[in-house]
């Protein structure tokens, strides 16, 4: 049997020729390493999660999660050890007894902090503010995953929808771009602010006229 490969390497190595589309499109084919990494994921995620058997009667039900787990590695591009480290850490703060489904896991993985980005809440008000008209030609964006979103989402569509819907759909937008960040793609700049023009500095004479014209108003409207 090949020596053991955590589940980021494993991940990264296939390729999306694995996948057997004939029958069941969420079926890959696992070698000895693939296995034995999953085989390895698989105890962490029973050391956190005790009511995994609920989940995992037998052996075949544990291979169709890995299964559909790699598909779902794949497709998302969880191709690094970091971002599975970090699907890892959200579940070991899951109070839930059973474990989540691929795609959650596979979420867990892509969330914003892993890539150093806000959080979908931070994002949205952002989004919210720099789409609004009052910002045309002066929003400043954090990242291209911003602006990508919110484009995609459609800047009238976001100031307009329901919060409730406006915010599902600029979170599935935002996830998408982190989805092409982990697959490697770079994303295009967002457009940058023109910054305000400089004050003109007056000279001392206009100031004084300025300030004697308004002390004048000031101490008429006292009488």
């Amino acid at each position: 049997m090949s020596a053991p490969r955590n589940a980021g390497e494993v991940a990264a190595g296939l390729k999306p020729q694995a996948l057997t589309q004939a029958h069941n499109p969420q079926q890959v084919v696992i070698d000895d390493a693939t296995q034995a990494a999953l085989a390895e994921l698989m105890q962490r995620l029973k050391g956190v999660y005790t009511g995994w058997r609920q989940v995992w009667p037998s052996e075949a039900e544990e291979f169709a999660w890995q299964d559909e787990f790699l598909a779902e590695c794949i497709r998302s591009g969880v191709l690094h050890q970091g971002l599975i480290d970090h699907g890892m850490r959200t579940a070991r703060r899951d109070r839930r007894p059973w474990p989540p489904t691929p795609g959650e896991f596979v979420s867990w993985c892509l969330a914003p902090e892993a890539f150093g980005l806000p959080s979908e809440e931070k994002a949205y008000k952002i989004a919210m503010r720099n789409t609004h008209p009052a910002q045309a030609g002066m929003a400043r964006w954090p990242h291209p995953a911003l602006y990508h979103a919110a484009v995609a989402c459609g800047y009238l569509a976001l100031q307009n929808l329901e919060r409730k819907l406006g915010f599902k759909r600029f979170c599935d937008m935002y996830l998408e771009q982190r989805r092409r960040m982990a697959r490697g793609e770079e994303l295009a700049p967002a457009p940058v602010a023109a910054l305000p023009a400089p004050m003109r500095k007056g000279s001392p004479e206009v100031a004084n006229k300025h300030l004697a014209a308004l002390r004048a108003k000031l101490g008429g409207g006292r009488g």
